[in-house]
């Protein structure tokens, strides 16, 4: 779990390197976005968006951990300092969907977990920031979001009406991995979406299993998250607070963001998102294995 954060800490520093003394960004819709390695910017809040929560998690929850222990509190410090980075490079992606849909939600569960008082109080948090944020995002980037007829609201729309037409044409098996690009530019593209034929998903995460691996797709994604939800939540109520409590937390807050942000991007097949997603499902089952059956 450290090893992830840090990764990402060095991605998001690396990201702000080329944002600020080289020409290694994005100027898209009136905005200019870093992006680090990533050839989108969207790839970089991808990532980022999943290690932000785990930070958030570690600091704001697992504060008693670190009292009377000198090492945890320089982990900490650490970790406030990734915790900055990460947070201006996910700003500087200008990714709505990152920054209008996985961080609230992610910042909304961990809310949620504290009781209904402080979900209250992260309703008004995120309502206030979220207003902060939508004049960062550029008149123009916001008008082609909210557009139907034209931009990106009006594209995503007929790609997702294509990749249903692909589900119903091939409902058992699918197109087969990574093969909606050839699928959906040849044959399901809709004759008024033709400036962007070069998608390789479906850019949300029901379609994507579903297209790339049928019905049975459906129902692995299904499985996978009834499973993960089951063990995390009944595993949180039985640890005390602490920093594995919080770990567990933050977790599940990244679970969250990731299919909030997966209703209209990636989610899970990309490699660094693979393993992110196995992380925190591997963490989970690993901690379950490790306590007694009548503590999960």
């Amino acid at each position: 779990v450290a090893a992830f954060w840090l990764g990402a800490a060095a991605m998001a520093a690396y990201a702000l390197y080329l944002f600020f003394f080289t020409e290694r960004a994005i100027t898209a819709e009136g905005v200019h976005r870093a992006l680090g390695s990533y050839g989108s910017p969207n790839n970089l809040a991808l990532l980022l968006e999943r290690a932000a929560p785990l930070l958030i998690a570690q600091l704001a929850l697992g504060w008693r951990a670190a009292s009377g222990r000198p090492w945890m509190r320089a982990g900490n410090i650490l970790r406030a300092l990734a915790l900055a980075v990460v947070l201006l490079a996910l700003v500087l992606t200008f990714s709505r969907g990152a920054l209008l849909l996985g961080m609230p939600a992610a910042l909304l569960f961990l809310a949620a977990l504290q009781g209904r008082r402080m979900l209250g109080f992260g309703v008004a948090a995120l309502a206030a920031l979220v207003g902060g944020i939508l004049p960062l995002l550029g008149t123009e980037r916001l008008h082609s979001l909210l557009d139907t007829n034209a931009g990106t609201g009006f594209f995503r729309l007929r790609l997702w009406q294509s990749a249903l037409q692909m589900l119903v044409d091939r409902p058992w098996l699918g197109v087969g991995p990574d093969n909606f690009l050839y699928q959906y530019r040849t044959w399901y593209m809709l004759p008024d979406a033709w400036r962007e034929p070069n998608l390789s998903h479906p850019h949300n995460i029901v379609l994507d299993f579903a297209t790339r691996l049928g019905i049975a797709g459906i129902a692995v994604l299904v499985w996978v998250q009834v499973a993960f939800w089951r063990l995390a939540l009944t595993l949180h109520r039985h640890l005390t607070p602490g920093e594995a409590r919080a770990t567990l937390a933050g977790l599940m807050a990244g679970m969250a963001a990731t299919l909030a942000h997966g209703l209209v991007d990636h989610a899970f097949f990309l490699v660094d998102l693979a393993f992110v997603f196995c992380l925190m499902a591997a963490v989970v089952a690993n901690e379950v294995d490790r306590r007694p059956p009548d503590r999960v």
